[in-house]
């Protein structure tokens, strides 16, 4: 059972589920990728570049620094997968739910009576991979984003939608 869930109200449901973007990977995917090539062929470039013997002296250092560097790709991916699957973004016919964490837990609560609008942004790249910011007005004037979500088009027209639902007058 899922956090969400466990802390719905009696005649509460779950309106839309948002996820976060696979982007949150790419940061990972990068480090991971480069310096797994520059070990992989740092022996070639370095003999092609300064000849068999001191090539072979350098490639050693070089594939060493660069396996380390691999490690610290694969510690960001393995940071954005748990990003990914603790958080949870949900829109009920009553709250906006956000809960980010695992083991210390951060939560954004906010009744739908108290959102007084919300915003989406996307820059060219979230426009064209499909993810961007949502940010969330609430009637104390206070701005909440929520980053790296998963078509906010979608999110914003449900969380329009339940805002309409909920104040008809507007």
């Amino acid at each position: 059972m899922t956090y969400v869930e466990k802390i719905l109200l009696p005649d509460e449901r779950i309106i839309y589920a948002a996820t976060l973007h696979w982007i949150i990977y790419l940061q990972g995917l990068f480090v991971t990728a480069s310096a797994g090539l520059v070990g992989h062929f740092s022996r070639v470039f370095l003999t092609l570049a300064f000849g068999e013997q001191l090539g072979g002296q350098f490639a050693k250092p070089i594939s060493a620094i660069a396996m380390i560097i691999v490690l610290a790709g694969a510690l960001l991916l393995l940071f954005a997968y748990l990003r990914q699957t603790s958080t949870e973004i949900v829109i009920t016919n009553k709250r906006l739910i956000a809960k980010y964490g695992i083991i210390s837990r951060a939560t954004f609560e906010i009744m739908v009576s108290r959102i007084t609008g919300a915003n989406f942004d996307q820059s060219i790249l979230g426009r064209v991979m499909g993810f961007g910011t949502i940010l969330v007005h609430g009637a104390g004037g206070e701005i909440s984003p929520i980053d790296h979500v998963a078509d906010p088009q979608l999110f914003y027209r449900a969380l329009v939608s339940v805002l309409e639902k909920f104040q008809p007058n507007r």
